[in-house]
């Protein structure tokens, strides 16, 4: 059962980005990284596409720095238009692969959306991103579970995560685990069965009500995590 008082507050604090608000993913990443980032400075987000939630935190957050990390040249190069045209200058664009080679600086926080499960070596890639992590830094992920067609992708290296492997995944690459919960619920899941072509704004009116609903499904995980 939606929260109607939570749901007012996302109304307020999202109902003026209805294109931002359309894909859930957006919705639970700025849920997730908001309260952590008043006390954080800089900020990297890998796998940052054509970053309108890097963007949107970057508009919240006017005196924090951030990095985005996409590899795609098209994407990075969308990224760099979004950029411009919003005037934001606390954002830097890397156009490279996140792996050894990437900048050494330092993070308070790293966030990867629906990255992990593209990645060919899991156990590397948090080890590259514990590098890049001040010790006490933050790491939120988003991931699949395994099993639900709606979210399989030829570019998945694996159909997902379970809570209990990802866990020990984290644990054995230097993490402790803060907060690790599933994150659709029932609506978001329906909607993405769907294959109804819908409005904008009902695809923002249907994503506030499942983040306001406190009962979610066994669908997508998200976890924070802290760097021992």
């Amino acid at each position: 059962m939606t929260d109607p008082l939570r749901f007012l507050h996302l109304l307020v604090r999202y109902g003026r980005y209805p294109k931002f608000c359309e894909r859930l993913r957006r919705i639970v990443a700025v849920e997730w990284l908001r309260p952590h980032l008043p006390a954080v400075q800089h900020v990297l987000e890998i796998g940052a596409g054509d970053g309108q939630t890097v963007c949107f935190l970057a508009r919240q957050f006017p005196d924090k720095t951030f990095a985005a990390c996409e590899p795609d040249r098209a994407q990075a190069a969308r990224l760099e238009a979004r950029l411009a045209k919003q005037r934001l200058t606390n954002v830097t664009v890397r156009a490279v692969a996140f792996d050894a080679s990437f900048d050494a600086a330092r993070f308070d926080l790293i966030y990867a959306m629906d990255v992990l499960e593209h990645v060919a070596d899991d156990r590397a890639f948090l080890a590259d991103v514990r590098a890049r992590l001040r010790p006490g830094g933050l790491l939120f992920l988003h991931v699949p579970v395994p099993g639900i067609p709606q979210f399989e992708d030829p570019g998945h290296r694996r159909a997902g995560y379970e809570m209990d492997g990802l866990r020990d995944l984290l644990v054995q690459q230097g993490f402790t685990v803060a907060r690790m919960e599933y994150t659709f619920g029932w609506r978001g899941m329906a909607y993405h069965h769907s294959r109804r072509k819908l409005s904008r704004w009902r695809r923002m009116l249907i994503h506030l009500l499942d983040a306001a609903d406190p009962c979610k499904v066994r669908s997508e995980i998200g976890v924070m995590a802290v760097r021992n």
